[in-house]
């Protein structure tokens, strides 16, 4: 028998099953890619769905396709398929038919799914699609494993406010200035493996570099939109150019927009820390001060919502407040740590209101009393000492009224803002007062009848053999 001829009964007779943690991985019986094993490995269980890691070409012939249904966990319950191989666009009439043919709901993904450390998203216009024999597909969410907030607000790219675009990322949602999508990609690419997947918790990146300042009234506008849950428990992160400029001053003015609390990292969050955003877009020092919440009607300093510990074996006695000595204690602020008296808890030099500087850590020592400075100074040496590898060589020592002159006079040089266009401006109050979005019925935004109809048009495209493109691609 030919060589053609034999791979082809091979592969029109049967494929092989093989389960790794929580998936069964439908493989050729040649074996396992180490791609599909490193997935099915690293995937969660899915509590809803038999998870079912599909190690097939895109483009197979209808016996292996056969094969594949007749290898799926026995049951009527929903099947959720994977892709096992990076950048397989099976079309959703494919797994369409997978549902008639195994009589079984199948949920899998419309578009090319991106293959993240245990999870797996559907970028662009993509989705995860419930494909269900005699119903009309319906949207089932960009992200595997579902964060808590999982919604059709955080998963479909859509205008907001004047020039605002909302894209969904595995990690929440780029809230982006309306230009050229291929012109964002190195920054989408980054977002997307950069910011931690977080269950209760999405994050919403703000702008890009090198375009539009993106303002107040875009990021209020697309709060708007948010499920209630979702909305209280958004962080922010700034990703390029804000007004205002600063990201105290933005995070107030956003919290008076809403009406209630915003929360605002003050760097960008990444694998459990958060790092100083430098000018050029580059990530800098771990920050100390984490997140400031900010509510309406607030002083712009905030309140320290979330931050880490300035050095091993200090006692917290509040929130970011650590004991050094009986008498000396050190409170984490925006620009880094401050050394203080213990019993003082008035601010003369204003060291909690200093801004990041996103290329050096600040270590500041209380000096307005100068019958104490020399022993805050010696108390912060000491802390300096403390701290961890990353941090020390972007360390900075500076007195309490040193930088309180130096606050001062960076303030003092920033220009006037340009007046707004009567025009713009009051479109931008138009976009900040408007009223919330009419919610429609679940089936009105979950139903996808594009898809229907895409399906009731287009055959199916298994060829009636096994082609040789086909049978060297299962190989």
């Amino acid at each position: 028998m030919a060589l053609l001829s034999r791979l082809r009964a091979r592969v029109g007779a049967r494929v092989a099953r093989t389960r790794i943690g929580a998936a069964l991985v439908v493989h050729p019986v040649d074996g396992i890619s180490d791609e599909a094993g490193a997935l099915a490995g690293a995937l969660p269980a899915d509590p809803h769905h038999d998870l079912v890691v599909m190690d097939l070409p895109a483009v197979s012939p209808i016996e292996v396709w056969q094969a594949f249904a007749g290898v799926l966990p026995r049951g009527r319950g929903p099947v959720r398929v994977v892709p096992g191989r990076a950048g397989s666009d099976i079309p959703p009439y494919a797994w369409q038919w997978l549902a008639d043919r195994s009589n079984r709901p199948v949920t899998a993904p419309y578009g090319v799914a991106l293959h993240l450390a245990g999870a797996v998203f559907v970028p662009g216009e993509g989705a995860w699609v419930d494909f269900g024999k005699e119903t009309a597909p319906r949207w089932a969410g960009k992200r595997f494993p579902a964060p808590a907030w999982e919604s059709v607000e955080l998963g479909r790219t859509r205008t907001v406010g004047l020039r605002g675009v909302a894209e969904p990322l595995p990690a929440g949602v780029w809230l982006r200035p309306d230009v050229a999508p291929d012109a964002l990609a190195p920054a989408r690419d980054r977002l997307t493996m950069t910011l931690p997947r977080l269950r209760d918790t999405p994050i919403v990146a703000l702008g890009a570099r090198d375009a539009v300042d993106l303002t107040v009234a875009e990021v209020a506008a697309f709060w708007r939109t948010l499920p209630a849950d979702a909305a209280a428990a958004v962080r922010f992160t700034r990703y390029g150019a804000l007004s205002p400029a600063d990201d105290a001053a933005f995070g107030q003015e956003l919290a008076n927009a809403v009406g209630a609390e915003v929360c605002v990292y003050t760097g960008v969050p990444v694998a459990g820390d958060v790092l100083a955003l430098r000018q050029d877009g580059s990530l800098g020092a771990r920050v100390f001060a984490q997140a400031y919440a900010y509510r309406p009607g607030g002083l712009p300093v905030g309140r320290l919502a979330a931050h880490r510990a300035p050095a091993p074996g200090l006692s917290e006695v509040a929130a970011g407040v650590y004991w050094y000595a009986p008498d000396v204690v050190v409170e984490v602020v925006r620009a880094g740590l401050w050394v203080r008296p213990a019993e003082q808890t008035g601010d003369p030099a204003g060291v909690r209101a200093a801004p990041l500087d996103p290329m050096h850590t600040l270590l500041v020592h209380e000096s307005s009393d100068p019958a104490r400075a020399e022993r805050l100074r010696d108390a912060a040496v000491g802390v300096m000492n403390l701290l961890d590898e990353s941090t020390l060589p972007q360390s900075r020592l500076i007195a309490s009224t040193v930088l309180a002159g130096t606050h001062r006079r960076v303030l003092a040089a920033k220009p006037a803002p340009e007046p707004a266009v009567p025009e713009l401006q009051a479109l931008h109050q138009q976009a900040l007062h408007q009223p919330a979005p009419e919610q429609h019925a679940a089936d009105d935004e979950t139903d996808l009848p594009w898809l229907s109809r895409l399906m009731e048009t287009v055959s199916i495209p298994f060829p009636a053999a096994a082609s040789e493109e086909a049978v060297h691609g299962l190989r």
